[in-house]
């Protein structure tokens, strides 16, 4: 039996021997009452301070699907530890518990050296209740110099429900790394702010990188109108990028149509959600 599987066994027997509804007593099965989730909660939280770092993970793992909200505190500790895989387990279940106050300890979490756990926690950070501090935290992490942070930056700003535009964004569509760009292009398109539109027309016409103009045609196409029209019939003829032809295309039929015909045609992810784009 590996470390892992190990690990995994004697978690799943704290849940067994904690939720059984039946005990096997002298022989004889004898009812007795599920422990309640607060109580099992406590139990796996101890688990987070296992020496074996393939049972803090675990039991990370597990307070999130157990969904109580006590747990809250331990897996904040767990953020800490010094084994990633317990950070990204710890980052992965506070954002199913939701509780916007963690939202300061997962941005700060963006800034690890593990792409695993800045992955998770900016998941982590579209699942919770945003706070205005944490938001603006979270904004500022935009001008970090490490740009794997600002990538990870935009992940987790374009799932938030409450993104809106703000200067920080724009000021970022000049970042010198095209994925960030790329990123930040849809987090603004995420906004639905019409206040977008001439960033979105200027990167589709002048970016050096594909990707950032076949991401801003797309975001054109749902935030657009016809004033924009001229601009988008250009790249869907001439970009030098076959991929931005075929966005812009799509905006302009979505325009066109008042976005409510099926061309066919089905947008495909942005790069904050794993699309790259056509680079050259």
């Amino acid at each position: 039996m590996n470390m892992n599987r190990h690990a995994k066994v004697r978690v799943l027997s704290c849940l067994v021997s904690l939720l059984s509804a039946n005990y096997l007593l002298a022989g004889c099965y004898v009812d007795v009452s599920p422990a309640a989730p607060a109580e099992v909660s406590t139990r796996l939280t101890e688990l987070l301070m296992d020496p074996n770092p393939e049972l803090r993970s675990a039991a990370a793992e597990s307070l999130g699907k157990i969904g109580e909200r006590s747990a809250s505190h331990g897996l904040l500790v767990a953020l800490k530890d010094q084994d990633s895989r317990v950070r990204a387990a710890a980052a992965v279940s506070l954002g199913r518990l939701g509780d916007g106050a963690s939202g300061i300890a997962l941005v700060g979490r963006l800034l690890d050296s593990s792409e695993a756990v800045r992955a998770a926690s900016a998941l982590a950070l579209t699942e919770i209740e945003t706070t205005v501090v944490a938001h603006a935290e979270t904004l500022r992490m935009l001008r970090h110099q490490d740009a794997s942070v600002r990538m990870a930056t935009t992940r987790a700003l374009a799932g938030q429900d409450s993104v809106r535009f703000t200067g920080e964004l724009v000021a970022a569509l000049q970042d010198a790394d095209a994925q960030v760009r790329q990123g930040v292009v849809a987090v603004l398109g995420e906004t639905g702010d019409g206040r977008a539109i001439p960033h979105l027309v200027h990167l589709l016409k002048n970016d050096s990188h594909a990707g950032v103009r076949s991401e801003a045609a797309y975001r054109l196409g749902k935030l657009g109108n016809a004033s924009i029209m001229r601009e988008l019939s250009e790249a869907a003829q001439a970009d030098a990028d076959p991929m931005t032809r075929v966005w812009a295309r799509w905006a302009v039929e979505q325009i066109t149509s008042s976005r409510g015909s099926d061309s066919g045609i089905r947008p495909v992810q942005s790069v904050v959600f794993g699309f790259q784009g056509q680079s050259r």
